[in-house]
Parts: C-alpha cells; sequence; structure tokens
C-alpha cells in the first residue's frame, strides 16, 4: 500500500510543489512554483527543523545560556549565537502607534494625551567586572509598559540617549532616583526625584535578574559578548513589556 505525503511550502504555504535535484548530502529538495522557494522536507541537523530556532529564545528568556540552549536542543552554540544577535527594537513601536493615533487611546482627537514615566539603570558586566554595563530604561506608570531602554556605560551620555529615544512620546512627568544625569537632561518642572515615586521600576529590576541568567547574582554564567548581551536584554522587553498594557490590552 503506497502512502502519499502532501507537501506545503514553508514560505508562501501553497501545495504547488515539484521536485528540485538533491542536496549535498542526497536528500530530496522541492520547489514551489508559486512563490520560488526551494527547500527540503526532511533534515539531518536539528536547528533547520521547524520551531527549533523559536526555542533559543525561549530558554534565553527562561534563564538558559548559550551552552545549555546547545545541549538542549543538540544544536551547535554557533548556531544559538548567531540567533541571539538579531538587533531587537529600542523604542517601544506597540505605544509609539498608539501615542500617534490618539483616538484608540481616549477615543476623542482633542484631549491631550500625557503620560508619566519612571526611569532608571541596573548594572552588569561583559567579560569581567570591570567592563560594566548598565541598562537605562523608562516605563509607563500607568500601565507597566516600557517606552524606551539602552545599554551602555553609566554615563551621561547614555542617560542623554535614553531620553533622546523618549523625545517621541508626550511625557509630562519624569520620576527618578537621585543620579545627577538625569537632572541634567531632563526639565526641572517635569523631574521628580524621589526613591518613593520609583518602586515601580525598581521591581521590574528584580525580574530582570530573576529571568535572565547573564543577569543573576552570585553566579558563574556571565555575557562574554557586548551585542548579545544587549539583544538578550532588549529580546526579553521587546517579549514581555513592549506588547502588554492596559492600553495595549484596550485597543
Amino acid at each position: 500500500m503506497k502512502q502519499y505525503i502532501e507537501l506545503n511550502c514553508p514560505k508562501c504555504g501553497k501545495n504547488h510543489i515539484v521536485k528540485n535535484g538533491h542536496s549535498e548530502n542526497k536528500t530530496q529538495r522541492y520547489l514551489c512554483k508559486v512563490c520560488k522557494k526551494s527547500f527540503q522536507a526532511v533534515h539531518t541537523y536539528n536547528a533547520c527543523k521547524p520551531g527549533v530556532k523559536e526555542q533559543i529564545i525561549k530558554q534565553t528568556l527562561n534563564s538558559s545560556g548559550v551552552r545549555d540552549i546547545s545541549r538542549n536542543l543538540e544544536i551547535s552554540r554557533n548556531t544559538v549565537v548567531s540567533e541571539l544577535k538579531k538587533n531587537p527594537d529600542e523604542v517601544n513601536p506597540f505605544f509609539t502607534t498608539l501615542c500617534n493615533n490618539r483616538d484608540i487611546l481616549t477615543n476623542n482627537f482633542d484631549v491631550e494625551i500625557r503620560l508619566s514615566t519612571e526611569a532608571d539603570e541596573f548594572w552588569s558586566y561583559v567579560g569581567n567586572k570591570k567592563n560594566q554595563r548598565w541598562t537605562w530604561y523608562a516605563l509607563e506608570r500607568e500601565s507597566g509598559i516600557i517606552l524606551a531602554w539602552h545599554n551602555g556605560r553609566r554615563t551621561d551620555e547614555s542617560c542623554e540617549a535614553l531620553i533622546n529615544k523618549l523625545s517621541n512620546f508626550p511625557i509630562n512627568k519624569y520620576f527618578t532616583d537621585g543620579w545627577d544625569s538625569y537632572s541634567k537632561y531632563i526639565a526641572s518642572e517635569q523631574h521628580v526625584v524621589s526613591k518613593s515615586y520609583t518602586w515601580q521600576i525598581e521591581r521590574k529590576n528584580l525580574n530582570f535578574r530573576t529571568h535572565i541568567k547573564r543577569l543573576n547574582r552570585k553566579t558563574i554564567c556571565f555575557s562574554k559578548n557586548e551585542l548579545i548581551h544587549d539583544n538578550v536584554i532588549g529580546t526579553y522587553i521587546n517579549e514581555f513589556y513592549f506588547k502588554t498594557g492596559k492600553y495595549l490590552d484596550a485597543a
């Protein structure tokens, strides 16, 4: 008895498929007549199988390191590193869109939207503790959505980079701790310096250190590459704090 398996193109989903020769290891290849995508249905390397690369990000954001992921998924460490080098957004694209379309938030274009934010920074390192890496970020107080982030040194330039990324949002009040850099780039009438108003973002710092292995305290796991270090933090923000919140749920 013959069995037939219907193949669909992984790119366009159509089933107008014809054979298209063999790969170097003699595996049959196919060609989609619609989008001209060439592919093979059977893979010998795990990273080429559907859904495996998505697991790299999921495991990274659940306190797994590069070697952990490589061992668990049975793929090369280079594959894991390559996936982690993809750059995430640094400014919240979803909230930016909502602010540009005020009727989605207020049902009234005449209503002026004013946001209040908490800003803070937390410490980590890459390679060794002398090479400090600080994550600067700001969240919208009412929804808990992170608006923007920046990784760099604990310098005035890094603070300025964060404030510049927040310039597209209609922010009325900034709540920060007493670090001097903030007062240099935030107008005094908009700036409130007090630990009493930054408890929400301080709590977020704990989430970062709990969920991202390279940020854990008292561990032998640490970043060796600044790009991967920054991208992992950015991907975590993209996944959990760019797409959630009261405003987005309402929209």
